[in-house]
């Protein structure tokens, strides 16, 4: 594949999910889109060469969570609305039909979120998301299972029965 349009086959193949990484971590659909953006733009201005697509997803993942850890240290989104606010107002204008349990994930706090999705969504192993991360595995491993816990108090809330971590 051409350096030059590496950003263009990330964006179709990657896309999505760099949006959901980023809504998680965020709980804000507008900053979502906005860190997305961004990561893809960057990697247009500077192409780069990769592996395989599982390296070049896992940069992508990598640059979404670093980019979404800036922006929450910013002052700008510490003025911003308040999160349970963005949620609210994000997951109601949501029409992409995302079904209750990719909701509830979201809803998570901010760590059990971003590793649950990781984990659960993305197929990533404990010492992978430790990896992009920056945590030791131990950590991440204890962040899983609390929100594999939380996860599950609201599944069976919400009367859900299909489905199992």
């Amino acid at each position: 594949m051409q350096r030059e349009s590496i950003a263009l086959y990330a964006f179709q193949k990657f896309g999505d999910t760099a949006l959901q990484a980023a809504f998680c971590f965020l709980g804000s659909r507008p900053d979502a889109e906005d860190i997305a953006q961004e990561v893809f733009f960057a990697l247009h201005r500077e192409p780069r060469e990769f592996e395989n697509d599982e390296h070049l997803k896992a940069f992508i993942l990598r640059a979404v969570i670093n980019r979404c850890k800036n922006l929450r240290k910013s002052i700008r989104y510490r003025m911003h609305i308040s999160l349970d606010d963005a949620r609210e107002a994000d997951l109601a204008d949501e029409q992409d039909g995302s079904s209750e349990i990719i909701d509830m994930i979201r809803a998570l706090p901010a760590p059990y979120s971003t590793v649950v999705f990781l984990h659960d969504c993305e197929g990533y192993t404990i010492r992978e998301i430790a990896e992009m991360l920056g945590k030791k595995e131990n950590t991440v491993s204890t962040q899983l299972r609390r929100g594999h816990e939380r996860l599950r108090m609201e599944i069976v809330n919400a009367g859900i029965t299909n489905y199992s971590l």
